[in-house]
């Protein structure tokens, strides 16, 4: 198989690199097509502060073949050559995810229904429930690391923070996801602040808002506040006033369940095991109720990927 004239360069002149499709400050990640077969991966090559305990995880949670785990498929290093340069550089292949990420769904859009959310959800905490029985704490849930396949079946990616330690310290993870314990001088339990972030998470794929959202509340001093003000306070008119703010439509079962979650006491936070045993789910339960909310999900992201623009 040749290379297109349209291609950007090469990895190790054994795939072909087609475009951009992410970059941060420790990485860039594009999408590639094997030179001899043609088949296309995500290619995360390494720019600084390579932990190689990415690769040790990835590789674990390959082995379980979870189907809500982005999969790994190699680790290496070798010459990227972009335009008319070449530079020796790790990289890391994974399972090319087409349809992008969860926050394309969410951003300009809103949230998903409540039934909708509930099957999103459950599927992501099925994938996360297989990192925390490895031991693997995942360190930076939130929308943009939850990728879509072909199908627009939800995996989990991006273990760039990961972890196999449980007790851990230092800041890592990304604003408006960390559990505030995070940021302390202190040691955390990693697993925990991964409950925390998938609250976050959950509020975000419910409402598309999330707890540093700023709130218009009436006060003497006129100061302002987030959601996150309100559930560290433990302010008694939280959903009232967010209610105000547009985020309508929760159930009693979710709001309980998010503030359980998202408990500024790591201890009072639930397991995953025990989240996907709460009552919130119980709509969920039977196999021919699953694959209608599935077929309901599946169209639903079908529409919204109508809306996003091709740079999305």
């Amino acid at each position: 198989m040749e290379a297109d004239n349209n291609d950007l360069g090469f990895i190790d002149n054994k795939y072909t690199i087609k475009k951009v499709l992410g970059e941060g400050a420790f990485s860039t990640v594009y999408k590639v097509k094997e030179l001899t077969d043609g088949d296309e991966y995500a290619a995360k090559v390494i720019k600084s502060f390579f932990k190689y305990d990415e690769v040790k995880v990835s590789q674990a949670l390959s082995s379980t073949n979870s189907p809500y785990i982005v999969k790994f498929k190699e680790y290496s290093q070798g010459d990227i050559k972009i335009g008319n340069h070449t530079n020796f550089m790790p990289y890391i292949l994974y399972e090319l995810c087409p349809k992008r990420s969860l926050e394309k769904y969410l951003i300009n859009i809103g949230g998903f229904d409540e039934r909708q959310s509930k099957y999103i959800f459950s599927n992501i905490l099925k994938g996360m429930q297989v990192c925390h029985k490895k031991g693997i704490c995942h360190r930076d849930i939130k929308a943009e690391n939850i990728f879509l396949d072909s199908k627009f079946n939800v995996k989990i990616g991006d273990f760039g923070f990961s972890s196999f330690n449980s007790i851990l310290e230092g800041d890592f993870g990304t604003k408006g996801y960390k559990a505030p314990e995070v940021t302390s001088d202190k040691e955390y339990d990693g697993i925990k602040t991964d409950i925390f972030s998938l609250g976050i998470l959950l509020l975000n794929i419910r409402t598309a808002k999330s707890l540093s959202t700023e709130l218009k509340i009436s006060t003497k001093k006129n100061k302002k506040k987030t959601l996150y003000d309100l559930v560290k306070d433990k302010d008694e008119k939280l959903w009232k006033i967010a209610e105000a703010n547009g985020i309508t439509g929760l159930s009693d079962e979710f709001k309980r369940l998010f503030l359980r979650m998202v408990s500024l006491n790591p201890i009072e936070r639930p397991s995953i095991d025990d989240i996907l045993k709460d009552e919130w789910f119980n709509e969920l339960q039977t196999e021919e109720v699953r694959l209608e909310v599935e077929e309901e999900v599946r169209n639903e992201f079908k529409d919204r990927e109508e809306m996003l623009t091709p740079q999305d």
